[in-house]
This record gives structure tokens, C-alpha cells and sequence, in this order.
């Protein structure tokens, strides 16, 4: 890992939490010297260590070590998800049960609040409302509204095709992997969205579609990681 990417996360995390360096260092069972030492980019902490911080500073582990700017828990994006998928379920129902003859199906909007700024830690989550999609059209896509999600891109590593702040479609019916395709996948330490292609031995790697390969490189599939759902549409608010 990049000690002054984990550096430049950690201060970020830390103040966004309010947490000072003393507090951090108490709870994770470290000295002070060593929390500053690692934000200036002096030394770097172990993977033992690295997990303590990021539990106590509630962000991924993969988002302190530069390799995600999605900085959600793994564990906190499932309860989203499941909040999430009650909550449609229970508009869906409603739905049939007052007999609606139009010829449109709502998808649920699952919104991530989060503090401004990019990489900004994600405070809360909830369904703020749901948008329709014509019947003919989700039918044209082999898509079923029961299966699909809309919820919010965060971070960079996704443009031009998808940018910052951006809302996407997740079919979560469509997680067999194919090369070329984005995909939302968990990962141990979070949700991220990325292309799916393979190497030239074969092996799966996660795809960025920047530009900006330094920032942000191909990585290898990592062991475990589960596909949510195939990113099937996207909207973006031009300023």
C-alpha cells in the first residue's frame, strides 16, 4: 500500500469523524506518534492495524489504502441494500394492490447522504423515492423493475462514463460476469463500480475507465469479491 495514500485518507477520515489523534491511537491500540507519523507519510501500519483504524473510523479498508473512493463498510452497504430491497417490496405491493393500469414500473431510489467533497465519508442512507421506467423499455432490456436498483455513483474512477454523483441502474439479476461490462461488486471492505475484463491469462481484473491509470490502476478480481448487479443505465444532472 502507498504510505502517503494512506496518509492523506486516514487525516480525511479522521477530521471528517472528529476524531483526534489521541482518541484514534487509545481506541486502536497505538501511540499517538505512530497516527501522526503515518499522515505525514513517515511510516505506515500494519494490516492488523489498518483494520482496527478503519473500524473505529467506520470507512473501508480499501478506501484508506487508495484503491476505492467508495469509503462505505461492507457491512453497513448490505444493510443498506436489504433496507433497501423491504422497502421497494413494500411499494411493489402497493402497487398491485391498487390495480394501476398504466404501462410503467417503479424502481426504488436507495440515496447515499454524505458529507461534501469527494471521498466524503457516507453518514446515513435511506429510499427517498422511486422512478418509473416503461414497461416496453425494461421488456427491450430483458430487465424487471423487482430486480432493479437505482443508486449513486461516488468518486471519479468511473469517469467520463460514469462521473461523480451520477445515478445508476443496477439489475441485480445480472451477475454472471462478462468482460467489458460494469458491474457493482462487494468487496471484503465495500461497494464499488467497476469494468470486469480478464488479462491476458485469463484471470478477471477490475477495470477504471479514467484515463489516469496512476490513480487509478486495473486490479486484480480480489478473492471473494460477490457482483451485485450489471450497471444497466445512467443519469447525470448537467450545471
Amino acid at each position: 500500500m502507498h504510505v502517503t495514500i494512506v496518509g492523506k485518507r486516514l487525516l480525511k477520515a479522521r477530521k471528517l469523524r472528529g476524531i483526534s489523534q489521541l482518541r484514534l491511537a487509545t481506541d486502536t491500540g497505538n501511540s499517538p506518534p505512530l497516527i501522526s507519523m503515518v499522515e505525514t507519510g513517515r511510516a505506515n501500519l500494519s494490516v492488523a492495524n489498518l483494520s482496527a483504524v478503519a473500524k473505529v473510523l467506520g470507512v473501508a479498508t480499501d478506501f484508506l489504502c487508495g484503491f476505492s473512493t467508495d469509503p462505505t463498510p461492507a457491512a453497513q452497504l448490505a444493510h443498506e441494500l436489504a433496507a433497501a430491497e423491504t422497502r421497494i417490496r413494500d411499494l411493489e405491493d402497493q402497487q398491485q394492490r391498487g390495480g394501476s393500469g398504466d404501462d410503467g414500473d417503479y424502481i426504488g431510489v436507495s440515496e447515499i447522504a454524505s458529507a461534501a467533497g469527494s471521498g466524503a465519508v457516507v453518514d446515513d442512507e435511506r429510499i427517498t423515492g422511486r422512478v418509473k421506467f416503461r414497461r416496453a423499455w425494461l421488456a427491450r432490456h430483458g430487465l424487471s423493475a423487482r430486480d432493479c436498483r437505482i443508486i449513486q455513483v461516488l468518486g471519479e474512477s468511473m469517469e467520463p462514463t460514469l462521473v461523480d454523483g451520477s445515478s445508476i441502474l443496477v439489475n441485480r439479476a445480472g451477475r454472471r460476469r462478462r468482460p467489458g461490462h460494469i458491474f457493482v461488486v462487494r468487496t471484503d471492505d465495500g461497494l464499488i463500480v467497476k469494468r470486469a475484463d480478464k488479462d491476458r491469462a485469463g484471470a478477471w481484473q477490475l477495470v477504471s475507465d479514467n484515463p489516469n491509470k496512476q490513480a487509478w490502476p486495473t486490479r486484480p478480481w480480489p478473492a471473494g469479491a460477490v457482483v451485485i448487479g450489471e450497471v444497466r443505465w445512467a443519469a447525470r444532472t448537467f450545471v
